[in-house]
């Protein structure tokens, strides 16, 4: 007696890693399912995806900020990075990184430059110093 119906349901390597990228991105789940599709070349239901991808899901976020995080710490700190990465040896590059790093971990915010008319009408120009900004 052979079986009849829809074929089984198999994920490969690269739809693996295609959602667990998409998960750690913030990609909703139903979004995700029209992305993967099935032996027949159809999108696979929410249930499939729970059921083969639970995993990818559950640690999507996690590995892909870790493997960001790691990047930018090595870049920051001129060392080499983790496999599948190259190297960034620009160092305005590397700054800029730096920057987007204390922003985004430490909460470190620049420095607003104001402006402020006098009543003569010339300008006063307030320049914060480091210590106005939180470090």
């Amino acid at each position: 007696m052979t079986k009849r119906g829809r074929p089984r349901f198999e994920p490969t390597e690269e739809q693996r890693r295609n959602v667990e990228i998409m998960t750690g991105l913030g990609i909703p789940q139903t979004a995700i399912c029209l992305m993967v599709r099935g032996p027949k070349g159809k999108p696979i239901s929410l249930a499939t995806l729970e059921k083969h991808f639970r995993k990818e899901i559950d640690t999507g976020a996690t590995n892909l900020r870790t493997r960001v995080g790691n990047f930018m710490i090595a870049t920051i700190m001129g060392t080499k990075p983790s496999e599948g990465f190259a190297p960034i040896t620009d160092e305005k590059v590397r700054g800029s990184l730096l920057e987007l790093f204390a922003a985004a971990q430490l909460n470190w915010r620049k420095t607003v430059r104001q402006e402020h008319a006098n009543a003569d009408g010339k300008p006063f120009i307030y320049v914060a110093n480091k210590t106005d900004s939180k470090l």
